[in-house]
């Protein structure tokens, strides 16, 4: 195994951010499990500055949302740009180092949050720092602009423009904005969009742009329709940057915005149907039996539908107030991450044969993982909906019995119908971190001592067979 530190093309950068990723992954459940250990046994467990949940749980969004967010996206790129484009990318070296750049400045971020962890505006905040991320976004979204302006051929595939709408948002939250939902502004306008335009638009179309090729190539199955797949494209374009803010209910945010994110929210139904009909009958013709890379996505793409159809419920009028500032909204805004690891996971092994010419074996290791991870996902997602309303219904009915529930006896009530539900997730989340490891221990096995296959030599790429 050959991986060069100072990549000089894609199929060297390719193996660097392939050998890395599921460690990225790894570090990011580490510390959403122990987020979730002191949230529920912080009276037992040892604390200071940094073991603590208040911390822990904003470390927690800064890893997943921001650092694992940011490789992803940039692995993702490096890959499937050159596979739209059908040729290298040009101006590589400056693309390489700007991609680098942003991965580096948002693990430099994680890294100050240690260093200084009573400053929590550190954490994807400080002004400099926000600043040279902004400048890196727009100059890794110049270049792309720029590979794409000078193809010959005027179109780009599907999975492509779902990528560059991530990139764009990406941008958007951070020039427009410049709040991380880690600091928990008491700015709720700010903190909706940043909710709207970097987590869920910005997962979404990274999952949808690698979910569109691998129902393609890695299933080696015949696209259904190309004009489904641009429904949900500007379907998720127009209505998810404005499903945020009903998060928010009966806060300072104007009605008015409110009642707009609510209807609008209501309207994913049509992308969603979009989407799964056109996956149900892509799927239908696919020619790879592979079961475990099949079951991967599967479950990838229910965790996704699952997390669309959250919020489509939480804006149900009669509902909207009750799940307001409740873990509904974590449900959902972890729903999309949890999506992407599920998507990147058969990516990873796709991308294993590819890249280092090692083929993957699928075994019994990589099916029990793959049952492992769905299940404690979707496990995790409906009990924190389940808590998101308990919580609700108890501090609605505090309120309107004159006895608020924030704080004293309210809160005990409250905590008590909720505190079971958290230990389950803990559990959970010990086997989410259970099967990243796995996940890790498959892929670098695969890399180190998997038998030697032909790897991918050539860029170029027919349009149809991708599409």
């Amino acid at each position: 195994m050959k991986i060069k530190l100072i990549p000089s093309n894609e199929q060297d950068l390719s193996k660097v951010f392939i050998f890395l990723l599921p460690l990225v992954v790894v570090l990011s459940a580490l510390v959403n499990f122990l987020r979730d250990a002191f949230r529920s046994f912080s009276n037992v467990l040892p604390g200071n500055q940094v073991l603590n949940y208040g911390f822990l749980d904003k470390l927690a969004n800064q890893v997943s949302f921001n650092f694992l967010f940011s490789f992803i996206l940039v692995v993702t790129v490096v890959y499937l740009l050159s596979k739209s484009l059908g040729r290298s990318i040009i101006i590589f070296p400056i693309f390489f180092l700007t991609g680098l750049g942003l991965i580096g400045i948002e693990f430099l971020d994680v890294v100050l949050a240690f260093i200084m962890p009573n400053e929590l505006q550190v954490l994807g905040n400080t002004s400099v720092l926000s600043i040279f991320k902004m400048l890196l976004v727009m100059a890794f979204l110049g270049l792309i602009l720029l590979n794409i302006l000078a193809k010959k051929e005027p179109s780009i595939f599907l999975s492509s423009q779902f990528l560059l709408g991530a990139v764009v948002f990406y941008l958007i939250s951070l020039l427009i904005f410049r709040s991380d939902y880690t600091v928990m502004s008491d700015n709720f306008f700010i903190n909706s969009m940043y909710l709207s335009t970097h987590i869920y638009v910005g997962c979404s179309f990274v999952f949808l742009s690698i979910f569109y090729f691998l129902i393609t190539k890695g299933l080696q199955a015949t696209l259904f329709s190309k004009t489904l797949g641009t429904i949900s494209f500007w379907g998720y374009l127009f209505l998810l940057p404005w499903t945020g803010f009903k998060y928010f209910y009966g806060t300072t945010l104007p009605d008015w915005i409110e009642n707009v994110s609510i209807y609008l929210s209501l309207s994913l139904i049509i992308p969603l149907l979009a989407l799964i009909v056109n996956y149900s009958k892509t799927a239908a013709t696919k020619e790879n039996k592979e079961p475990v890379f099949s079951v991967l996505i599967s479950f990838a793409f229910l965790v996704f539908g699952i997390t669309n159809v959250l919020q489509i419920i939480s804006s149900v009028s009669n509902l909207t107030p009750i799940i307001s500032l409740t873990n509904f909204e974590y449900s959902v805004r972890y729903g999309y991450m949890y999506s992407l690891i599920l998507i990147l996971i058969p990516f990873v092994y796709y991308l294993v044969p590819k890249i280092y010419g090692r083929k993957f074996t699928y075994g019994r290791l990589e099916a029990f993982n793959a049952y492992l991870l769905g299940i404690s996902v979707v496990a995790t997602l409906s009990l924190n909906a389940l808590i998101g309303i308990n919580s609700g219904f108890s501090w609605n009915a505090g309120a309107n019995a004159g006895n608020p529930t924030i704080y004293g006896e309210g809160f005990l009530i409250t905590w008590s119908l909720i505190s079971t539900p958290y230990t389950l997730i803990l559990f959970l989340s010990l086997l989410f971190l259970l099967s990243t490891f796995l996940f890790t221990l498959s892929t670098l096995k695969a890399i180190i001592s998997g038998s030697v296959t032909e790897s991918e030599t050539v860029l170029e790429v027919p349009g149809d067979s991708y599409e």
